[in-house]
């Protein structure tokens, strides 16, 4: 059951707070993430960032090493030199060794040396580096003169640097003289050997003297620029206010490891840095002939190949329609965050036929697997920011696993982060000849391990039907190829019949379109979006002699709709408040869904609600990459849902806006609170936005332009050696989606004008993180209606929750029918009747003072979202209630007081909520 959210819980209490001390200590210890359940042992943090770059004389603690110039020296006064290839020791302040430490990960290092200016590459501003590495026959306790000078990192040079005393993360007072000295060592190599211990001190540039042996002082890293001038500023309202920022609802940042980890080159981020993240796969030498499958899906020559150099030239590669290689690097995605993104989505991915028919693969291919591999490199890649940043907590990027940690994030001007999962064979649930391949009850040991790794939101299928629904399939030719994929993996075809005219949904309710002999298809296909599925089936599965069936005129549906397990994993996500993705189900799935929510759970929770004297529950879904319907997507925003549109070229996405706008307006809920989100699904089956054709006004990169939201200033991009253009390159890697945002400015005010163009848009978009984040709060909390007949909130109830968190006020109150700026907006019961009040939270996010709203109760009641209103967009007789939703909400603020308010626990501590 979801946590904190039921009246008979109270005997929970005790136990979450036993959990609490077993899951801080060893998070606080350093200990590295479990695959099986990385959220639950690192703990969500949130640390004021600090500026590495503003260097003391001598570092606070050891993550404030980080990216800076060194010298190094023993308590005995000798300094750390070099002889050569050979480390020494020195008294000589002099003569000490300028080294650059860069953080691999929390609190482990490079130290580097300056070997001199690189020549390789005309242009280039780094060095090249020498690398202090113990040497491979060392002996447990040498002295440091047994160290040497490597020319490349490895793990011999990968130094665990912690404080000497107990405390391995002490700070000290650097402005009242303390000194601290650190333990440098190798945690992992077999003898325990250490470099010693070693006082830091910062090397400014005028400190360098002339007969400084290596003449220039430390090492120039390599690394990519966010071309960016500024920092995001906090939101002056308080963490939990309203939020602003672009939401990314659909991308695949850890696909470097799905299909067997050999499919995409490079990766988004590398201990050892952008040298070694950016390359190009082995099996695209020699000069990208060997690249079968990115000739395939990018329409590469086979005869001229490609360039295959990454950093630092990227002749070839990132492009916008290169599906096999990285475009997701932590500074490209850091780019875009400055730019305006504040909330993504990262869907977790694989797919078990596609890694068996791929001939390279060092991974898995369970598909489960991945899925564990992938949330652990994510927040393996938060710990490598964090690293860069200053220490844990202090990085640009959070893993979130609740709407209020979201909500703290984005407003702190970070990036928040959701887990999600797009697989064809969730919790290994496959079918074969319609046989399931799994129970109701796998289903919920895995929905929890899942849950507790941090995972909030789900789709139920991708490219294959499997025991939980059919799917929509893919359209034209890559749908006969991934077709044949599907009988490869259940043992029959999808079963596309022309739709049934007596349903009412013949032109808009159907799944992807096949190739038949009735209709014409003059360009070979239609709805080729995931060419790298079919590309893979088609060259390496075993399919060859499988005849796709000839299939009737379209539209076409797929008569496997969702299934009775599929019925039950979507009662059990909507139990746990995660939030349903319903793309790839074929369309009777998705109205399978859709139709259990609204027609049995909503009525069934909203009765239970009601006799319990509390705020309902609201299921949440969300489209993410238009891999659904037109009726679907007008559903979705009945239930008050979110509708994020697949990204597109500027101009073509300014017409997706105005036509999902149009369907908000006539479908939504009275007060649906709208924003729109887009799905880039980067890294995944598809290509990214093109560039627009002959556009009335280009974007101008002279002086650059200000993000929407943060003061940031957006300069034109270069990685590299490379200098990269929208015009021309599109959106070549994610980091030009800063650019893209700009653009989208330019082609809504050439196209809608009558719609107010740029600011209309604009405005739409930014608000796409709080609509996302007011729908997941409904889910979790409850709430967003305005009671007027005596049955739930009341006076008391609102100020027992005063001094509560965030958390701990939304878990007993129940989400505000409105928010204005740090205040949020209630309905109560007053001695009169219904009265409105604003509740107001500190700096610190406590809900702090209580007070007469200057809003009308009316107004208010037309605000109510879907979760208080009669069912206004239920037709027909309910066919039966399931089981009610766990209850939340009034009637427990002393409880969520305890756990959440004054003892300072909470969701944010336990990493969940």
């Amino acid at each position: 059951m979801r946590r904190y959210l039921h009246v008979e819980r109270a005997a929970a209490v005790g136990a979450a707070l036993a959990a609490l001390t077993m899951v801080l200590p060893a998070a606080g210890a350093g200990a590295d993430p479990d695959p099986a359940s990385p959220a639950l042992i690192t703990p969500f943090q949130l640390v004021e960032d600090r500026d590495v770059d503003d260097r003391l004389s001598q570092p606070e603690d050891r993550y404030a090493l980080a990216g800076g110039c060194y010298t190094m020296q023993r308590p005995d006064g000798q300094w750390l030199s070099r002889d050569g290839n050979r480390v020494t020791l020195t008294d000589d302040a002099d003569a000490a060794t300028p080294l650059h430490l860069q953080a691999t990960r929390l609190g482990r290092y490079l130290l580097a040396t300056n070997e001199g200016p690189d020549t390789a590459y005309e242009d280039g501003w780094w060095d090249v580096r020498g690398y202090v590495t113990a040497p491979t026959d060392f002996v447990a306790g040498a002295i440091p003169g047994a160290a040497a000078i490597a020319t490349e990192p490895s793990p011999q040079g990968d130094w665990e640097i912690v404080a000497t005393g107990d405390d391995p993360d002490r700070k000290v007072e650097v402005e009242a003289g303390e000194t601290q000295s650190y333990h440098v060592r190798l945690p992992e190599s077999d003898g325990g050997y250490a470099l010693g211990e070693f006082a830091f001190h910062h090397v400014a540039d005028d400190d360098l003297t002339d007969d400084d042996p290596n003449g220039s002082g430390c090492a120039n890293w390599p690394e990519i620029s966010t071309d960016t001038v500024g920092e995001p500023a906090p939101n002056p309202d308080g963490p939990a206010a309203a939020v602003q920022g672009f939401f990314e609802a659909h991308v695949h940042g850890m696909a470097f490891e799905f299909l067997g980890g050999e499919v995409r080159c490079g990766r988004p981020w590398h201990p050892y840095g952008v040298e070694y993240a950016l390359v190009d796969c082995e099996d695209h030498e020699p000069g990208g002939h060997g690249a079968v499958l990115e000739i395939v899906v990018s329409g590469g020559d086979p005869v001229a190949g490609h360039d295959t150099v990454g950093w630092p030239t990227f002749g070839y590669w990132p492009r916008h329609d290169s599906l096999t290689h990285e475009q997701f690097y932590y500074r490209w995605l850091e780019r875009a965050h400055l730019g305006g993104l504040r909330l993504m989505t990262n869907l977790l991915v694989d797919n078990t036929a596609l890694c068996q028919a791929y001939p390279h693969k060092r991974n898995s291919c369970n598909e489960m697997d991945g899925v564990r591999l992938q949330a652990l490199r994510l927040f393996e890649l938060q710990d490598y920011i964090d690293a860069q940043s200053g220490g844990p907590g202090e990085g640009w990027l959070r893993i979130v696993t609740s709407p209020t940690q979201a909500r703290e994030t984005i407003n702190a001007g970070r990036l928040a982060v959701v887990l999600g999962i797009e697989v064809s064979v969730p919790f290994d649930c496959g079918e074969i000849f319609d046989v399931p391949q799994c129970t109701e009850a796998e289903i919920d040991q895995r929905l929890d391990e899942v849950y507790d790794m941090g995972v909030r939101q789900m789709e139920l299928i991708n490219k294959f039907d499997n025991a939980l629904s059919g799917v929509t399939g893919d359209g034209g030719a890559t749908g006969i190829v991934v077709n044949t994929g599907n009988r490869w993996v259940t043992g029959h075809w999808w079963d596309m019949q022309a739709c049934e005219e007596d349903e009412g949904h013949v032109h808009h309710e159907h799944d992807k379109t096949q190739i038949n002999f009735e209709d014409d298809f003059p360009d070979g296909g239609q709805d080729e979006i995931d060419v790298l599925a079919g590309a893979i089936i088609d060259q390496f599965a075993p399919t060859k002699g499988f005849v796709a069936p000839a299939y009737p005129a379209a539209p076409h549906c797929n008569t496997r709709g969702l299934s009775e397990l599929g019925r039950h994993l979507v009662t059990r996500m909507v139990e746990k408040g995660m939030i349903l993705d319903p793309d790839h189900m074929s369309a009777s799935g998705i109205r399978g869904a859709l139709d259990l929510i609204e027609h049995e759970l909503i009525p069934a929770e909203q009765d239970a609600a009601a006799a319990e004297d509390r705020p309902a529950i609201q299921p949440a879904v969300v489209s993410s990459h238009s891999w659904a319907n037109d009726v679907a997507y007008q559903r979705i925003y009945q239930l008050d849902g979110h509708v994020a549109p697949r990204t597109d070229d500027a101009a073509g996405f300014t017409d997706r806006w105005e036509r999902h706008r149009d369907w908000a307006d006539a479908n939504a809920p009275e007060g649906h609170f709208f924003g729109l989100g887009y799905g880039a699904d980067t890294n995944g089956f598809g290509g990214q936005p093109s560039p627009r054709d002959d556009p009335a006004e280009p974007v101008d990169y002279a002086g650059g332009w200000e993000a929407p939201v943060g003061g940031v200033r957006v300069l034109q991009h270069t990685s590299g050696l490379r200098t990269y253009d929208i015009n021309t390159d599109g959106v070549a890697h994610y980091g030009l989606f800063a650019d893209w945002f700009h653009e989208l400015r330019l082609a809504a005010d050439e196209r809608h004008a009558d719609r107010r163009g740029a600011e209309a848009i604009m405005a739409d978009m930014l608000n796409g993180s709080e609509s996302y984040l007011r729908m997941w709060e409904r889910a979790v909390y409850g709430g967003g209606e305005c009671v007027t007949d005596n049955s739930t909130l009341q006076h008391e109830d609102i100020h027992a929750a005063l001094g509560g968190n965030v958390e701990g006020f939304l878990t007993a109150i129940g989400q505000p029918v409105d928010r204005d700026g740090a205040a949020y907006i209630y309905c109560v019961e007053g001695a009169d009747g219904p009265e409105a009040v604003e509740v107001r939270f500190d700096a610190s996010g406590r809900a702090a003072t209580v007070a007469p709203s200057d809003r009308s109760v009316p107004e208010l009641e037309a605000t109510a979202s879907l979760a208080g209103a009669a069912h206004v967009h239920v037709a027909g007789e309910v066919a039966g209630h399931a089981g009610a939703l766990p209850a939340t909400g009034g009637g427990l603020a002393p409880l969520a007081l305890l756990l959440f308010g004054l003892t300072g626990l909470g969701a944010h501590a336990l990493g969940r909520p």
